[in-house]
């Protein structure tokens, strides 16, 4: 998508912000990241991220440390488990890639989706959604972008919140929906399209390693701490069933509800030029990858966000929702 134009153009004090080709999100305009920035600058940038859900940052020369003074701008930042994508001198930064001379390493596995071969095709999800304790952001930075396709699409939920009917937001108000960690994308996902199919790469085309990731529960419903506003807190790729529903009322509920959130129509898809950064609110916008063809190479640095918002928990009681357990980048 493209920008919507000059006439878009919003500024505060500190900083100047230009909307993008969507019903949400902004680009900050003109922040240099090469040194540190002063308190009211850094205000006003997480200020737009609490109105905007994703901000894109474009046109300066981005490096990894302008990458971590951004990342802190939102809180701290953890590593994640799978240790092999981990930068070895920074833990907090992870290398997401594809090298199509490596066609059975990372992203694995590998799908066909309406008919085109892909690496690295990721439904809409948010980050973690199979833990009780949920980051809270993440800073991607493309350092290549793929020469086609590669973009990473993103939905605001307090939207498609709102634009549900009055009797809807009323039925799901109390509700909690049941998730549980599912690698295999072509097993069951609420909102996945119905042509997906796993690529077979010899039998070495595995879902992903297996952790220690009992079922847990979240809301449906959030709200917006800074705001008050209401967030439909669903996350289609991990979504197994609402809590005290029957099965095929849930299921339904699930189906409609996933449609509803994934519509194309309300969604920014990112094309990605060299060292854009984009950082997004983990507990308001699900996100997608579209991936790349199997010969197309493309590699991204990410840092994440800690958090916890506090309302997610085991379905077995007897478990700590604080215990230590290791922690997956989805």
């Amino acid at each position: 998508m493209s920008y919507t134009g000059a006439d878009s153009m919003l500024s505060d004090t500190t900083i100047k912000t230009r909307r993008l080709d969507a019903s949400f999100g902004a680009e900050i305009l003109g922040v240099n990241f090469g040194e540190p920035l002063d308190p009211a600058t850094e205000r006003a940038i997480r200020d737009a991220w609490i109105e905007h859900g994703i901000l894109l940052f474009r046109g300066e020369v981005q490096d990894d440390e302008a990458q971590m003074r951004l990342s802190t701008i939102f809180g701290d930042m953890e590593p994640a488990a799978t240790a092999d994508l981990n930068d070895p001198i920074n833990a907090f930064m992870m290398t997401l890639g594809y090298d199509p001379a490596d066609p059975l390493g990372k992203p694995n596995p590998f799908y066909t989706v309406d008919g085109i071969d892909r690496a690295g095709w990721l439904g809409w999800h948010w980050d973690q959604s199979f833990m009780p304790t949920i980051v809270r952001g993440a800073v991607l930075r493309m350092t290549l972008p793929a020469r086609t396709m590669g973009e990473t699409g993103f939905i605001d939920a307090i939207q498609a919140y709102d634009r549900l009917s009055d009797g809807m937001k009323a039925k799901i108000a109390d509700l909690e929906v049941v998730y549980e960690f599912n690698p295999d994308f072509c097993s069951g996902q609420f909102g996945f399209p119905d042509n997906i199919r796993r690529i077979d790469m010899g039998g070495k085309n595995t879902p992903g390693s297996h952790y220690d990731f009992p079922p847990v529960v979240h809301p449906l419903v959030i709200t917006q701490r800074e705001t008050g506003r209401k967030v439909l807190k669903l996350s289609p790729m991990h979504a197994r069933y609402v809590l005290g529903l029957d099965e095929a009322e849930g299921t339904a509920l699930l189906t409609e509800l996933a449609a509803h959130l994934t519509d194309p129509a309300f969604a920014y898809f990112h094309k990605w030029q060299r060292n854009d950064m984009v950082v997004w609110d983990n507990w308001r916008v699900i996100h997608s990858a579209n991936g790349v063809p199997l010969d197309c190479p493309r590699s991204a640095r990410r840092t994440t966000i800690a958090g916890d918002y506090k309302v997610g928990r085991y379905l077995d009681a007897a478990l700590d929702r604080d215990r230590q357990v290791k922690r997956l980048v989805d």
